[in-house]
């Protein structure tokens, strides 16, 4: 496949950090504790003026959790499974499916972990399944793990699921999956250290979990897993940690629920900064959610008292209040609408390279011209190749896990990028 290289002046192409502009940002709300005239009230907030406005309504009575994965948005509520286009602002699928609780995206799938609930464990006995986003059809369900899990993701060719257990447990685990087969490999008890563990990050080549303070306890804890030597290290901390609110790679630091107010943890110095407040725990009010936005460096939170209302707030690092805003009861799930898939989709017409096959495996060519400087990026923004093209280039990817990449091809002041899959 040869190719002309037509060098056409591109509008200058966001440098990488800047491809993920924040669109709206979507906010799904319980409603009031134990009211059954109450429902998930899906609402959508315009970040250029904090205007708040209904998005959609799903028939249940809680919400577990949120994932926006391009431009298609997850709910998981209770004993529903949405899915909706953003870019026609519709539903375009549900399911039924008891005992939700978190969502992740791996190898282009989507995982719903699953929990004990009022009724009792899930009846089939299934705590994590694995969805086609494109139509919420099962992929398969996942064996051997046999108690609440969490959150999951991957690292080099492994699956990591955080699994807790149920409210009476008293050590955390990690499950390890085959990232091809889905299958268990093992399950590491990682003790009473790793109790309530929880969210699960990158933090460079490790991965970074944030364990929850059981009921009436008075620790938190850290756990830093290295994948390559299969150790960790728990980091005890004398505070009560609530769930994680992002991961700030750039900057060394991770947010998360921090005696009832909203801090990052510096991982340099082992020091924890608050940004949001305390909202009132001494009258029952607390935080349902928050999320770091790290292209604009803002903390987005949203507390309530879980019957009568439910604010959300934005504040900047330095703790100051930049907006405020009526969320509606119990809003317990959130996330970020990013303009990358967009704005990339906008320059394919501006072709200066050639990349094939996609998806890939195994090995990839980008044609390019000579001296142009060539990079890979991952989901999570790093540099995982950089080279000078020679004209045509033959990479090896073994090296890489499965999930989307960006190349990202720059001859002076003219860019190209192409989103690819490695499967």
């Amino acid at each position: 496949m040869k190719k002309n290289y037509a060098f056409l002046l591109l509008a200058l192409l966001l440098a990488l950090t800047s491809f993920a502009q924040v669109q709206n940002v979507y906010v799904a709300a319980g409603g009031g504790f134990s009211n059954p005239d109450d429902y998930v009230e899906v609402k959508k907030i315009d970040p250029s003026d904090y205007s708040v406005t209904p998005f959609n309504t799903i028939y249940t009575q809680a919400v577990t959790d949120m994932l926006i994965y391009g431009d298609r948005m997850f709910v998981a509520a209770m004993d529903s499974l949405v899915a909706y286009d953003l870019t026609t602002s519709s539903r375009y699928a549900a399911i039924a499916v008891s005992n939700t609780n978190k969502l992740s995206m791996v190898n282009n799938q989507l995982w719903l972990t699953r929990q004990a609930g009022s009724a009792g464990p899930p009846a089939d006995g299934v705590y994590v399944k694995v969805f086609d986003p494109e139509n919420l059809s099962l992929v398969m369900d996942i064996a051997d793990i046999n108690a609440d899990a969490a959150y999951v993701n991957y690292c080099a060719d492994s699956i990591y699921i955080t699994v807790p257990g149920d409210w009476s447990s008293t050590t955390g685990s990690l499950a390890v999956l085959d990232l091809d087969t889905y299958t268990v490999q093992r399950v590491i008890d990682m003790g009473e250290g790793a109790v309530g563990i929880f969210n699960i990050y990158h933090k460079n080549d490790k991965l970074w979990i944030t364990c929850k303070t059981p009921y009436l306890g008075t620790n938190g804890s850290f756990v830093e897993y290295d994948p390559v030597s299969a150790s960790f290290e728990i980091l005890y901390n004398e505070a009560v940690f609530g769930f994680g609110a992002g991961m700030d790679e750039d900057n060394d630091r991770s947010f998360l629920l921090y005696n009832n107010t909203i801090a990052w943890y510096d991982f340099n110095n082992a020091v924890f900064t608050e940004v949001a407040p305390d909202p009132g725990s001494a009258s029952w009010i607390s935080y349902a959610s928050a999320a770091y936005e790290k292209e604009s460096a803002l903390l987005w939170v949203n507390y309530t008292d879980y019957y009568s209302s439910g604010t959300g707030v934005v504040y900047n690092l330095s703790g100051e209040q930049v907006a405020t805003f009526d969320i509606g009861i119990s809003p317990e799930a959130m996330a970020f609408h990013y303009s990358n898939s967009t704005a990339i989709d906008e320059i394919q017409e501006n072709i200066i390279a050639a990349v094939y096959p996609n998806p890939c495996s195994g090995i990839i060519t980008i044609e390019a011209a000579p001296e142009a400087n060539c990079v890979i990026i991952d989901s999570n923004g790093r540099i995982v190749k950089q080279f000078i093209s020679d004209g045509v280039n033959t990479l090896s990817l073994d090296d890489l896990s499965r999930g989307i990449y960006f190349v990202k091809v720059q001859v002076n002041s003219t860019v190209d990028v192409h989103r690819i899959i490695i499967q």
